[in-house]
């Protein structure tokens, strides 16, 4: 059964500074992944105290100003970080501007130096070759290091009745691709089942060490006002009993021995 993250205390003012220093541009996307960004900063601090970590993905920050109230040593690797100047500047951080799913960018980095390397909704926006980028990671990676890696459940139920009710195979198609000329990266490309993730980690020698369901948020089905409210129901009824219908898949993974060197 998914577990759901109760509404968590003690971060408002972290919250608070965050929008100030966006000047509240990215209001809407904090607001809904403050949960899950609370989540993974706790679960870290809890399983790899003292860990050096590598965030892959930052803007707009929120995972940093939640683990450094955490007391987490967290290096970021973006894009683009000038696009954040005014978060960077309140962090007092340097980020390095790396793209992970190019050689040139993954060699960049000394993976070699870092305990966990945390993918928290990266994978999904990745849109230049999956094998590739984590079959690099994975052969960087000392043999006692760990990837923290979360993406979201493609048969989450509220999500999946809203593209049967929309005649969409995922997230819709121009909105996310316009993402990378509005906002500088890739919306999500695609998302994907668990047997696919599991396929793809084993093929880039990676081994599935946990596997959490987790339900952060509930998303209405959008549409069809109150005839659609039994579908709505039922949806987030099997989101918060069934593993297969939960909101998000959060796996730990650890290189396979053979990959490592």
């Amino acid at each position: 059964m998914p577990y759901t993250v109760t509404q968590t205390t003690g971060f408002d003012s972290v919250i608070a500074r965050l929008n100030d220093a966006t000047g509240h541009y990215a209001a809407s996307y904090i607001a809904d992944h403050k949960q899950r960004c609370i989540d993974d900063a706790r679960r870290l601090a809890r399983e790899f105290p003292g860990a050096r970590i590598l965030n892959v993905g930052g803007t707009p920050y929120l995972f940093e100003y939640i683990a450094r109230e955490l007391g987490l040593d967290v290096v970021t690797v973006d894009l683009d970080p000038s696009r954040d100047p005014q978060q960077l500047a309140d962090l007092g951080i340097n980020v390095q501007q790396v793209d992970i799913e190019t050689p040139e960018g993954r060699s960049a980095v000394d993976f070699q130096s870092y305990d966990v390397v945390v993918m928290a909704e990266i994978l999904e926006h990745m849109r230049i070759d999956l094998v590739a980028t984590l079959r690099g990671i994975a052969e960087s990676l000392r043999a006692d290091a760990r990837i923290y890696l979360t993406t979201p459940n493609f048969y989450y139920a509220p999500s999946f009745a809203r593209m049967l009710a929309e005649g969409r195979s995922g997230p819709p198609l121009v909105k996310e691709w316009r993402k990378i000329g509005e906002v500088g990266h890739m919306g999500h490309v695609r998302e994907y089942t668990r047997r696919e993730l599991e396929e793809l980690f084993a093929f880039c020698g990676l081994v599935v060490e946990s596997l959490t369901v987790r339900n952060c948020r509930e998303v209405d089905v959008r549409g069809g006002g109150a005839a659609q409210y039994p579908l709505r129901l039922l949806a987030n009824a099997l989101a918060r009993r069934f593993d297969r219908f939960g909101q998000e898949l959060v796996y730990l993974l650890r290189p396979a021995a053979e990959q490592t060197r």
